[in-house]
C-alpha cells in the first residue's frame, strides 16, 4: 500500500459515497459457471466474492433479469421477479459486503423492459439485443460482433416516446428491488459501443430520432440523464449510477468526436457518479496483444478535465500496478477498471500489499475467459490461472502436500516450470533439466515479435519465479535416465513439449523447407517471397510478423476459416483485422496443398481448381504433437513418473499451466 498510495486511497464520488480504493472489479462475470439455475449458484457466488476478497472497492456483478425472456443458454439470467432468487443474489452480496466492498449490478438496461412490454418474440432476425424490434430509430445495423467478426443488421423500429417514458420508471423500480431485496449500492449502465438502448441514444450515428430525443449532442443526452434521475429519485442519491460509455464513435463515420464525449459527459453531473470511458468498438475494448497496453487512457483523461463532478474510470488493458498508479498519481483518472486482472490473479491486491508485485501473473491477453475455441467446450478457462473455473472443487481435485520428495522436471518451457514451481512451494526438493541454453520453451522463438510481448512477460514471470525459488536448474541438459537413477529421485516430471508436424506432402523435406517454429531462429535463411502452409493461430501470426518485415507472403489454410484455432470472442475480429492490415500478406482459404518444390507451391482451391503459387521458401504451420517418445523414455528413471504439458499432445498455455498445477498438487 505504501508503493500504490493512490491505487489504495479512498475516493469519495459526487453522491457522498465513499469506495474503499480506486480499484473496480469490471462486469466479467465468468459465462459458464452458471448452470440452469434462476439465481446464482455456489461457483458463481464463491467467484464474485473471491473479488472483493483480494480487495476490489467495487464488484460488478451481472445476471439479474426480469425473468421477461427465455435465458440465452450459456449467461447468467437470474430470475428477479422470484423472491426465492433474490435470497441468493442477497447472499452474494452480502459476501462483496463483507470485505469492504461495493456491489453494483450490471443493468439491463431498457432493452429488458422493451422485450416485456409485449410478449416476447424473437422474431424471423433473432433479435435478442432491441427487445420485440424497438430500438432509438428506425433501421440501424445492431453493434454488436459475433464470434465470426461479423455484426448483425436488425430490422427495428424506432420506439415511442410513451413506451420510452414507462421503460425508465420500470427500470428505476427495479433498481430499487435490486437496493431493497439485494443489498446492491448501485448499477452500472452499459452506454459503450451503440450496442444497447442508452448507448444508442448517445450516438448521431444510431441516434436519428427528430423529437426531444434527437438531433442536436443535448437533446441524445436527455433521455439517458432522464432514466438516471430517475434512479436516483426512487433509489436516493447514496445508490450509485455508473455508466460505460466509448470515448469516441469510430474514426471517419460522422460519430461523437472526443470533444463530443466531453461536453456529453458535462452534461451528465449530477445524475452519473461514475464513468467508465471504453473504446469506439466492442472487441477493441478488450486489448489484445496487438494493441498498446492502455490504448483507450488518453480518452479518459480528456473526460476528466472536461468534468470534474464525475469519478472518470479509465479501463481496457489497465493490469501492471505501476502503470494504474501513474495513472493515478498524474491525474489520468480517478479510478480504475480491471477485469481480466482478477481472473489471472485473484489475489491480486493482498499481493501489492505485501510487495509481492513480482508474484503477478502477467495476463497474456489471449481472451479465451469469453470462449477458448471454436471447438471447444463451453468451460470458463484462464490461460495462466489454472484453477478459474475450479474454485468451487479444486480442494477436493488436489492432495494435501505428502513427505518432502526428491523430483525431476525434464524441460523447463511453461509446463515445466509452472509444475517445478508448485512442487518446490509444496516442500519439495527440485531440480530442471533444460536440453536448451534458455528457460522457456516454445516461448523463447517469440522474443523478437513485438506483438508476442505478452508471452515474453510471461517467460520472464516464470524464469524469475524459478529462480526465486531453491529449485535447481541445468541447462544445456539432457540427462540419461540412468544419470536420473543414480541421483536416486523419487519422482520424475517430464515436460519435453510438442515439436511441429511434417505433412505427407511431396517435396516437404525439401531444402527450401522449414517449420514456421524454426523460422523464428532462422529468419536469415529466409528469402523475400515465402509461402506458408496451414492457416491456423500459429500460421497466420507467422504470416503477420514476416509481412510487418517486408516480405511477401502467401498463407495457404485447409479450413474454410482462418485462425479457426484461436479465440472467437472479443479475438478473431481484431486478429483478422490485423492480417489484413498487412499489404504483403494474402491469405487463402480452402486450400488443398499438393506438392512443394524448390520453385513454390502448388494447391487445389475449394473449387477443384489447380494453382501454383512461386517461392523462395516454404514454411509448414500445420500443427504441433507432442514429444510423447522423449517423455516415456524417462518412465524407468524413478519410482514415480508423470507427464505434463504439450508432450501429452499440441495443447495450449492455458492447458499446460493447468496440466503441471493440477499433478504437481498430487504430491
Amino acid at each position: 500500500m505504501i508503493r500504490y498510495p493512490k491505487l489504495f486511497e479512498p475516493i469519495v464520488l459526487p453522491n457522498g459515497v465513499t469506495i474503499k480504493n480506486r480499484m473496480e472489479s469490471t462486469p466479467s462475470g465468468l459465462h459458464f459457471l452458471q448452470g440452469p439455475e434462476p439465481y446464482p449458484n455456489e461457483p458463481v457466488i464463491e467467484h464474485y466474492v473471491n473479488r472483493a476478497k483480494s480487495g476490489a472497492g467495487i464488484v460488478v456483478v451481472t445476471g439479474c433479469s426480469t425473468g421477461s425472456h427465455p435465458n440465452p443458454g450459456h449467461d447468467q439470467n437470474w430470475d428477479m421477479s422470484d423472491g426465492h432468487n433474490q435470497h441468493y443474489v442477497a447472499q452474494l452480496v452480502e459476501g462483496i459486503h463483507a470485505y469492504g466492498a461495493k456491489a453494483l449490478h450490471r443493468g439491463l438496461d431498457i432493452n429488458e423492459f422493451l422485450m416485456a412490454a409485449d410478449a416476447f418474440d424473437s422474431g424471423e432476425n433473432g433479435n435478442a439485443f432491441l427487445g420485440n424490434n424497438y430500438d432509438v430509430s428506425t433501421g440501424i445495423a445492431s453493434a454488436y460482433v459475433v464470434g465470426d467478426g461479423s455484426a448483425p443488421r436488425y430490422d427495428g423500429v424506432e420506439c415511442p416516446k410513451e413506451l420510452m417514458l414507462a421503460c425508465a420508471d420500470k427500470l428505476a423500480d427495479f433498481c430499487l428491488s435490486l437496493k431493497k431485496n439485494c443489498g446492491f449500492d448501485g448499477i452500472w449502465i452499459h452506454g459503450a459501443y451503440r450496442h444497447q438502448f442508452i448507448g444508442r441514444c448517445l450516438s448521431p450515428l444510431t441516434n436519428k430520432r427528430t423529437d426531444e430525443f434527437g438531433g442536436s449532442l443535448e437533446n441524445m443526452v436527455r433521455y439517458p440523464r432522464l432514466v438516471f434521475e430517475k434512479i436516483k429519485e426512487k433509489c436516493g442519491r447514496s445508490f450509485i449510477v455508473e455508466l460505460s460509455i466509448s470515448g469516441h464513435d469510430p474514426e471517419g463515420m460522422g460519430g461523437n468526436t472526443l470533444a463530443d464525449t466531453c461536453r456529453m459527459a458535462k452534461l451528465l453531473e449530477g445524475c452519473v457518479d461514475i464513468l467508465q470511458v471504453k473504446g469506439p468498438l466492442i472487441d477493441e475494448s478488450h486489448p489484445v496483444q496487438f494493441h498498446a497496453e492502455t490504448p483507450w487512457l488518453y480518452m479518459a483523461e480528456a473526460v476528466k478535465r472536461s468534468a470534474p463532478n464525475i469519478a472518470v474510470m479509465t479501463v481496457g488493458g489497465c493490469f501492471y500496478p505501476e502503470t494504474n498508479e501513474s495513472i493515478l498519481a498524474e491525474g489520468k483518472a480517478d479510478m480504475i477498471g480491471m477485469a481480466r486482472t482478477w481472473i489471472s490473479n485473484p489475489d491480486y491486491c493482498d499481493r501489492l500489499k505485501a510487495g509481492r508485485e513480482e508474484d503477478i501473473v502477467p495476463c497474456i491477453r489471449c481472451n479465451k475467459c469469453h470462449r477458448s475455441s471454436d471447438s471447444a467446450s463451453w468451460t470458463s478457462v484462464c490461460s495462466v490461472n489454472p484453477l478459474i473455473g475450479l474454485e468451487g472443487r479444486v480442494e477436493h481435485m488436489v492432495k494435501p502436500a505428502g513427505e518432502k520428495q526428491k523430483i525431476a522436471v525434464i524441460g523447463g518451457g511453461p509446463s515445466g516450470m509452472k509444475a517445478a514451481i508448485e512442487l518446490c512451494d509444496r516442500g519439495h526438493d527440485v531440480t530442471i533439466y533444460e536440453k536448451n541454453a534458455e528457460l522457456g520453451g516454445l516461448l523463447c522463438i517469440m522474443k523478437d515479435v513485438s506483438f508476442k510481448w505478452p508471452l515474453t512477460r510471461l517467460k520472464e514471470y516464470l524464469i524469475a519465479q524459478v529462480e526465486k525459488r531453491p529449485i535447481r536448474v541445468f541447462l544445456n541438459t539432457e540427462p540419461a535416465v540412468e544419470a536420473l537413477q543414480s541421483e536416486g529421485y523419487d519422482a520424475v516430471f517430464a515436460a519435453t513439449g510438442s515439436e511441429s508436424v511434417i505433412p505427407p506432402i511431396p517435396g516437404a523435406r525439401g531444402a527450401n523447407v522449414m517449420t514456421a517454429v524454426d523460422a523464428y531462429t532462422r529468419v536469415n535463411e529466409l528469402g523475400s517471397d515465402i509461402v506458408i502452409v496451414g492457416g491456423g493461430e500459429i500460421g497466420v501470426e507467422t504470416g503477420i510478423w514476416l509481412a510487418r518485415m517486408g516480405k511477401t507472403v502467401t498463407v495457404l489454410g485447409r479450413n474454410p476459416k482462418l485462425a479457426a484455432d484461436s479465440t472467437p470472442v472479443h479475438y478473431w475480429k481484431m486478429f483478422r483485422d490485423e492480417w489484413e492490415s498487412c499489404e504483403t500478406l494474402r491469405t487463402v482459404t480452402g486450400a488443398a496443398v499438393t506438392g512443394i518444390t524448390e520453385r513454390g507451391v502448388t494447391y487445389t482451391d475449394a473449387e477443384g481448381v489447380d494453382h501454383f503459387v512461386p517461392c523462395e521458401n516454404v514454411l509448414l504451420a500445420v500443427g504441433l504433437r507432442g514429444r510423447i517418445e522423449d517423455a516415456r523414455r524417462y518412465y524407468e528413471a524413478a519410482n514415480r513418473f508423470e507427464m505434463v504439458g504439450d508432450c501429452i499432445g499440441g495443447g495450449s498455455i492455458q492447458k499446460c499451466m493447468r496440466s503441471a498445477y493440477i499433478t504437481a498438487h498430487q504430491y
